[in-house]
């Protein structure tokens, strides 16, 4: 199954304006691993970026690592880039034809998953689900939307969000019903300083609502996020990138053993390393 992945530099020129747009060696490291994981296991991937991070990959001579190539990604000028950091990868969803799957450069899949992307009852498939923790996915009338914006009345807001560090679509007219609502909630925005619950309903919460709303089965990998440690399917550095970007200790250690990962499994990305 053809994946894809996004890099939209504008959040990180929001805390680092003037600079130059680089990706720290951890982040680097683990994008190559998920890049050649996925090729290896599932399929040729498709990498969305926009300019600056364009010329980052050619810089780093990392552009051919991608199997179906580079293509340009454009994220709208009214989406507040420091509320909705993720926005990217929705402008990447719609323009990625289904089926297809969206994955985190964070994320490593280390097994085929064709026997859950090609079962027919999976119309959309998440790496987990998640409760309706009040911190993080607040009462929607919380949120305080520019004049002429409803929530839909479809929409169940009982329905637990949806991970989607890793998220596989099917139908290719739902993929772009769900993208476009996302995309029209963080346009619909009012200015905020929240960094988190806004983006998080958008992508997480939008989505397994959409999908009831249209009868779509969502499979997810684990009910939960503290099972991924119990599985051997995927590797998700979420969390544990903050750890990493401040430990150097810490950090080195984790390089090394990504790169002795790249070294052993995937020689040909270890050159490019």
């Amino acid at each position: 199954m053809k994946g894809f992945y996004s890099l939209w530099t504008a959040p990180y020129f929001k805390g680092n304006p003037g600079g130059e747009y680089v990706l720290r060696d951890h982040e680097l490291l683990m994008l190559l691993l998920s890049v050649a994981a996925y090729q290896k296991y599932n399929g040729p991937v498709t990498m969305y970026a926009d300019g600056p991070a364009m010329k980052y990959m050619e810089d780093a001579g990392i552009g051919d690592i991608f199997k179906n190539g580079l293509e340009d990604l454009k994220v709208s000028a009214d989406i507040d880039p420091k509320v909705f950091w993720a926005a990217g990868k929705l402008e990447a969803l719609k323009k990625e034809k289904g089926p297809c799957v969206m994955i985190d450069t964070d994320l490593i899949i280390w097994k085929n998953l064709d026997d859950i992307f090609t079962d027919p009852t999976t119309d959309i498939a998440v790496i987990h689900r998640e409760e309706i923790n009040p911190k993080i996915y607040p009462d929607p009338c919380s949120f305080e939307m520019k004049k002429g914006y409803s929530f839909p009345s479809s929409w169940d807001f009982s329905i637990e969000p949806a991970n989607t560090a890793l998220l596989y679509i099917k139908d290719e007219g739902f993929k772009g019903r769900y993208a476009d609502a996302a995309l029209e909630f963080m346009k619909m925005s009012k200015k905020t300083d929240d960094t988190l619950c806004h983006m998080v309903f958008a992508e997480q919460r939008i989505l397994p609502m959409c999908a009831a709303s249209e009868g779509k089965n969502i499979f997810a990998f684990c009910n939960r996020i503290e099972e991924l440690r119990e599985q051997k399917f995927f590797t998700h550095m979420w969390g544990h990138k903050n750890v990493l970007k401040f430990n150097g200790e810490e950090r080195r250690a984790y390089c090394l053993k990504m790169m002795m990962r790249l070294k052993n499994e995937f020689p040909e990305m270890y050159e490019v390393a």
